[in-house]
């Protein structure tokens, strides 16, 4: 089928005159506001050599355009905010007027003051003040369109003349973030260029139109970066992160697809799903934006609709994280191509005609920001005026996050709030809190009283009640949970109490204690980084142990109790390979590198409990570990285990495609992981009789189920009978009173058995993210259920009445004997988003420690 280009004349939206050029799209596009178009500016066919909307940009393509426009135009910037971790550069065009860029550092002073100053700026002020946009696109690499509607839209802006247009350029300042993936988007684009002939082919079951495992979607280690505008976790988040708060745009958009056969969505979302930290004045105003968008894509006679999906509740996403910060975020969703051309429902649909739709809401937005200018900055000056009103009534003046146990999760914890301009602070004298006295180096505090005082209460908040009973993603995300940090408040903020700013430095407090003592050192498990120290010394030749129970021995110069989970670190071998010299200077290295702690013993004798060279200090074997990565597992839960391992704590693993493991030696490998997902049979066959000769599998929450019917996992499920709960509902009620039940993402406390060395460094309870449906009983034998549920495991989240019945004693963590190997379950998402600091340390246990359990 031929696509159905819709023949639009050159039409007139609002006071824009005709167009005298056409816009460089494969279809037919009204140049919305500009007379003519300004021929030395170089169109996107000039440069790449095919007009867009025809095929799909690469990121170096889109790269090139935008560079060859700031060349050629005074209205264009580009900078560089970001590199992906493949390398590409995140780039964005600052487009004004000339007049504007020439006096750019007195606008951007101006804007912040609407923030920083909220009472000093007058409706006078606000007048002559130009709106900020920041306009972003594509953060989703197969959602392609927003991209290359962003490449339209910047020759739009630098090429078009007119005063319609001068006067837009004239009082806004644009923020043109052309793709917010380009690791994701490589992958897309290179999917569908490589498998389009030259005739394309609208067949849905086409090569084009089915990407292959795991998709364009997610980022190099295939995360959702439209889930990390919040906990920026990745390169890509943290830059656009220091871009958005360097200038607190009044309007973001956020450009996405969705499903081929729906049309056009843009926000208001969902009314009832809206965050209640959200002011009803940021609502108003995104349905009084929305008018602009239905004007602009009735024009060109397409279809759209608002308000019957998608919500505003996650400040996690994109769209509404600005929400938090006194902006307006726009959510977009095109029904996508995925392709140049596909069948749907009505017809065909093609890929020019998607990034036409990108294009009109992008103009479109530029219009509202133009004419509700005053009004974006008095929501913005008025969001930061109620925050500190609100912080001068809370009854407490100051939050405190203790440092006493493992400081370098508090601090990456401060240090999220740092990048979101929330001032956290050195503690400079003594202060009560939570019925405990710290006193500097115990903690830091972050005073109520500033602008941000309203972001650190949605970011720290537990929340039990709830409009709704459905989200579209997670109902909680509580960052003290996540991080396994406690955090206090204190009633009464004396003077003095605040010292220096916190700098983000998360591994300062790494030391050696008792340096070259005599017998060797012992590894302090509770600090994070622990684990990346322990592999850098198995690497290097160390024959290193952990304590099973607690033990007390001489340091040299007294006696010093370790507790279990401490590692033991010879300074030398049996066999003589290894320089005590050299293990000095690497314990010093990565002290200082890693932020651990390493303290000096001696004597491996124990004046109580085990001696260092006895059987409860078990010998650890360095692992080599492998993650499987292909059709039929979870591309999310393998990318936070990839993640976890290679990124953070610097240990190789292998990625393994499921269809192989029946084929290649797993012998090779001590532990494997199977990140959620059901592996095919020949698969479970092969990994079944690795178990039993040795292996440890780890499995990761999603996959419980597979475990269970191959027979590698002794539990049961504790079902619950949908269908009579939603008995007597009207036909279309049925699927609201079925979405009740699910748990989409709920904190709860998971009790441990702290002697397992899986609860090494963690305690005897731990917060956990869970986001599945499913809760299991374990029915394996005396010792094997190491986590579950106590009677009030619910910390923060949405659950059902009927769902929270079944929590008490429902698994978290089993590890069983199968063979001579271990099966570990995880039921929750302990490496969740990469943020879930604390709960990921039970799954570095069950890598590293592989040997001891």
């Amino acid at each position: 089928m031929k696509v159905l280009y819709y023949l639009v004349a050159l039409i007139v939206v609002g006071s824009a005159p005709a167009a005298a050029q056409s816009v460089p799209l494969a279809i037919e596009t009204p140049a919305v506001g500009v007379t003519s178009y300004d021929a030395s500016i170089p169109t996107p066919d000039e440069v790449l050599g095919f007009t867009i909307g025809s095929r799909h940009t690469t990121p170096h393509e889109i790269e090139a355009y935008v560079r060859a426009v700031a060349a050629a135009s005074g209205r264009v910037v580009i900078r560089e905010h970001a590199r992906s971790y493949e390398h590409r550069a995140l780039i964005h065009a600052v487009v004004t007027s000339p007049g504007n860029h020439a006096r750019l550092d007195e606008i951007q002073a101006q804007h912040q003051r609407l923030a920083d100053e909220p009472s000093s700026v007058s409706q006078q002020d606000m007048a002559s003040m130009p709106a900020v946009i920041y306009q972003g696109y594509s953060v989703h690499g197969n959602e392609a369109s927003g991209a290359d509607a962003a490449l339209v839209y910047l020759y739009h802006l630098a090429a078009g003349q007119g005063p319609e247009l001068e006067e837009a350029l004239e009082s806004t300042v644009i923020l043109l973030d052309p793709m917010l993936n380009p690791d994701g988007r490589d992958r897309f684009a290179d999917w569908v260029n490589r498998n389009r002939g030259g005739v394309h082919t609208t067949d849905p079951a086409d090569r084009e139109h089915n990407e292959s495992w795991p998709g364009g979607r997610a980022n190099h280690y295939w995360f959702d970066l439209n889930r990390d505008w919040l906990v920026m976790q990745h390169p890509e988040s943290q830059g656009r992160m220091d871009l958005f708060h360097s200038w607190r745009p009044n309007v973001v958009t956020d450009h996405h697809e969705m499903g081929g056969n729906s049309s056009f969505f843009f926000q208001p979302g969902i009314p009832s799903r809206v965050n209640p930290n959200t002011p009803d004045r940021n609502q108003e105003l995104t349905a009084e934006i929305a008018t602009y968008h239905a004007k602009y894509l009735d024009a060109i006679g397409s279809t759209y609709y608002s308000r019957e999906s998608f919500d505003d509740y996650f400040y996690g996403k994109g769209s509404a994280f600005p929400d938090v910060n006194g902006s307006v975020g726009i959510l977009f969703e095109q029904g996508s191509s995925r392709a140049l051309e596909r069948e749907v429902i009505d017809g065909a649909l093609h890929y020019a005609f998607t990034v036409r739709n990108q294009f009109m809401t992008s103009l479109s937005t530029l219009a509202a920001a133009v004419d509700l200018r005053v009004d974006l900055h008095a929501l913005q000056r008025d969001f930061y005026a109620e925050a500190l009103r609100r912080a001068g009534a809370d009854k407490d003046e100051a939050m405190l996050i203790e440092l006493t146990r493992d400081a370098t999760r508090g601090m990456l914890f401060a240090d999220v709030l740092r990048r979101h301009r929330i001032k956290v602070y050195e503690l400079a004298r003594r202060v009560d809190a939570g019925g405990t006295t710290y006193g500097p180096g115990d903690a830091l505090i972050i005073p109520h009283n500033q602008s941000q005082y309203r972001l650190l209460k949605a970011a720290t908040e537990e929340t039990l009640t709830y409009e709704d009973s459905l989200f579209y993603d997670v109902s909680t995300w509580t960052l003290p949970h996540a991080f396994n940090t406690p955090v206090h408040m204190v009633s009464r903020l004396d003077e003095g109490v605040l010292g220096a700013p916190f700098n983000g430095d998360a591994r300062r407090l790494g030391a050696v204690r008792q340096p070259r003592a005599g017998a060797g050192y012992m590894l302090l498990w509770d600090e994070f980084y622990a684990p990346a120290a322990l592999y850098a010394l198995m690497d290097m030749g160390v024959s290193p142990r952990v304590a099973m129970k607690d033990v007390k021995i001489m340091d040299g110069t007294q006696l010093v109790t370790f507790p279990a989970g401490s590692v033991y670190i010879p300074t030398s071998r049996r066999d003589g390979s290894l320089q005590s010299d050299d293990v000095h200077e690497a314990v010093e290295e990565l002290a200082r590198s890693w932020g651990v702690i390493f303290h000096g013993v001696s004597t491996g004798l124990a004046a109580e409990g085990p001696d260092l060279g006895g059987p409860s200090v078990r010998h650890l074997s360095q692992p080599d570990v492998a993650v499987l990565a292909g059709p039929g597992v979870s591309s999310l839960q393998a990318g936070e285990a990839w993640h976890a391992l290679s990124e953070r704590f610097r240990i190789p693993v292998s990625l393994l495609d499921p269809a192989a493991a029946a084929r290649v030696d797993l012998a090779r490998y001590e532990v494997i992981v199977v990140p959620g997902g059901r592996p095919a049979a020949a698969a479970t066959e092969a990994l079944s009789g690795w178990v039993r000769r040795g292996g440890r599998l780890l499995v990761m929450a999603g996959a419980t189920s597979w475990a269970m019917d191959s027979e590698l996992l002794s539990v049961e499920e504790r079902s619950l009978d949908l269908d009579s709960l939603s008995s007597g509902q009207p036909w279309s009620m049925v699927s609201d009173a079925r979405g009740a039940q699910a748990v989409g993402g709920t904190i709860f406390r998971s009790e441990l058995d702290e002697t397992h060395p899986l609860s090494f460094g963690v305690g005897d309870q731990v917060p956990v993210f869970h986001n599945n449906s499913e809760f299991f009983e374990s029915t394996g034998a005396p010792g094997t259920l190491i986590g579950a549920y106590g009677p009030d495991a619910l910390l923060s989240g949405y659950i059902s009445g009927e769902r929270l019945a079944d929590t008490p004693g429902a698994a978290t963590l089993i590890v069983e004997r199968h063979g001579s190997g271990r099966v570990v379950a995880f039921m929750n998402r302990v490496n969740f988003r990469a943020y879930w600091l604390g709960s990921q340390r039970l799954f570095m246990n069950a890598v590293l420690f592989q040997s001891a359990y």
